[in-house]
């Protein structure tokens, strides 16, 4: 069975979290929220969500892909946790999926994840991200590593990494009525 974690803190935008877990789960993914530093994490729109695990907990696991949130101010609390940072790397060497939506590809580009790849994020955030090709796309898949641009792509970014872990998301659209939405 695939892997994934969802690595949570203070201020995450609350869509880009729960619609990965939700998606991943009906493909039959084993997915593990992860709280950076405590097992209840409030999102920032006042949302609490009571974590699987601690990342201390799992500091040493390798999950098939690694989904880090947007919202603020998460993700910056994301780029400036070191263990979080560790757990990126840890992952990106590993040749693991690094998957980050909306402000979240500022956790990722100390990894080196974003060195010569093309990615996108929440208009705005690219000026803040020295490596890598910004795109502007809605979704962007460059090889492992996957972005999203804000929380209206929750759902794409989510069928994306489904397919990027050899799943095909194509019943899950249709089941879910996404089909609809894009046509």
């Amino acid at each position: 069975m695939k892997r994934a974690a969802i690595v949570l803190t203070t201020g995450f935008e609350e869509i880009e979290a729960i619609a990965p877990m939700d998606i991943l789960r009906r493909a039959g993914v084993e997915v593990d929220i992860v709280g950076v530093s405590s097992n209840m994490v409030t999102g920032s729109h006042d949302l609490t969500i009571s974590t699987d695990k601690e990342l201390v907990e799992v500091m040493n696991e390798l999950y098939d892909v690694l989904i880090l949130p947007g919202g603020m101010p998460g993700a910056k609390l994301l780029k400036n946790h070191q263990e979080v940072q560790e757990f990126v790397k840890l992952h990106y060497d590993a040749g693991k999926i690094i998957a980050a939506n909306c402000a979240a590809p500022i956790a990722i580009e100390n990894s080196g994840a974003l060195k010569d790849c093309n990615y996108t994020c929440y208009p705005g955030f690219e000026k803040q991200i020295a490596d890598g090709h910004f795109t502007g796309d809605f979704v962007h898949q460059d090889g492992r590593v996957i972005t999203g641009s804000g929380p209206a792509a929750a759902f794409e970014f989510s069928y994306t990494i489904v397919d990027a872990l050899g799943i095909d998301a194509a019943p899950l659209r249709e089941a879910m009525g996404y089909n609809r939405l894009v046509e």
